[in-house]
């Protein structure tokens, strides 16, 4: 069982599931007790082990799944809401997100034919849609499957600067558009989801907006991090890994590292990488072998970074983007 953090008469209960997650060590969420309310922040995977780990937390810590009252979601990737509806089928009580976690965690049909049709004209843009069939295929898969996948639940949207009970909600896009952080002054506790982790740096995935055109997630990202400077915060509760409380070293170091993935890019687009399967095997190898979705997507974000920054510029041809110095 993980240490409780204790402030007055609000405490913090990590639950902390340790497994084989790449880089990412663990899948975290938080119980958030403030008097008698108990509010759920993320909640985890949906694997039956993830299930009887999570409620073995919970009794330890002296609760159960009928005394959560509300549960807020830092985004809506699996690994954050997945017992969302095994706990309201249970406890039927609120649950909240940010605006765009709504249509991606209600799977709606507009949402997903959109999401598609943004990724095939991406892929093809960019020249690597034969290599990009099987996360394509996968796609069409989660649409059959949308009835089984959404959140069976009415979820209230919350937007940046919301106070909700204690906690101040802070917009943070650039791992997904819809991560949020919360944020408890009195306290200086704050709940970060992915934006920031104790080791390495989380990606910055390609995503597209309402009007379904690219994002510029890295800008985004370096622009969330360098929010997070502005608050006096002690201790950091993130969605993988360990609690921290040097949030600020951690976040100098993540903008190094953006620095020197913008470099490394423009580098290779000089050594003569023109393409973005060359700039992807040029930086990665065989790694694109195993992870060939999160490698493209850190492409072709940082090739956008790096024309943002003046650093390349990218030129139509008949294959798709070339990128130069």
């Amino acid at each position: 069982m993980q240490s409780v953090y204790i402030n007055e008469e609000k405490q913090v209960y990590p639950i902390i599931f340790e497994m084989n997650y790449g880089q990412l060590r663990s899948i975290n969420c938080y119980l958030y007790k403030h008097g008698s309310k108990l509010t759920l922040i993320d909640a985890g995977v949906d694997i039956p082990e993830y299930r009887l780990f999570f409620e073995a937390q919970l009794a330890a810590y002296g609760f159960q799944i009928g005394d959560i009252d509300q549960i807020l979601l830092t985004h809506h990737h699996e690994d954050h809401i997945g017992l969302v509806n095994y706990i309201i089928e249970q406890n039927p009580i609120p649950v909240y997100a940010h605006p765009l976690a709504l249509p991606r965690l209600d799977f709606t049909e507009e949402y997903q034919i959109q999401k598609k049709t943004f990724f095939s004209q991406l892929y093809r843009q960019y020249g690597c849609e034969e290599i990009a069939q099987k996360r394509l295929l996968k796609m069409q898969q989660t649409m059959e499957n949308s009835e089984h996948l959404k959140i069976k639940t009415t979820i209230t949207a919350l937007h940046h600067d919301d106070m909700l009970d204690d906690l101040q909600v802070i917009a943070v896009p650039g791992h997904s558009p819809d991560s949020i952080m919360f944020y408890d002054q009195q306290t200086k506790w704050l709940f970060v989801g992915d934006l920031v982790m104790y080791k390495g740096t989380t990606n910055a995935i390609i995503d597209h907006n309402e009007e379904g055109q690219l994002l510029p997630t890295v800008m985004q990202y370096r622009n969330s991090l360098e929010l997070c400077l502005k608050y006096d915060v002690s201790t950091v509760f993130s969605g993988h890994q360990q609690v921290f409380s040097n949030l600020h070293e951690i976040i100098q170091k993540n903008l190094s590292r953006i620095e020197y993935k913008l470099n490394r890019v423009t580098k290779k687009v000089i050594e003569g990488n023109e393409t973005i399967l060359q700039l992807a095997s040029a930086i990665y190898g065989e790694r694109m072998n195993k992870e060939m979705t999160l490698i493209l997507s850190e492409i072709i974000g940082y090739t956008m970074y790096a024309e943002m920054m003046g650093e390349v510029k990218r030129v139509q041809k008949e294959m798709g983007w070339h990128f130069y110095r």
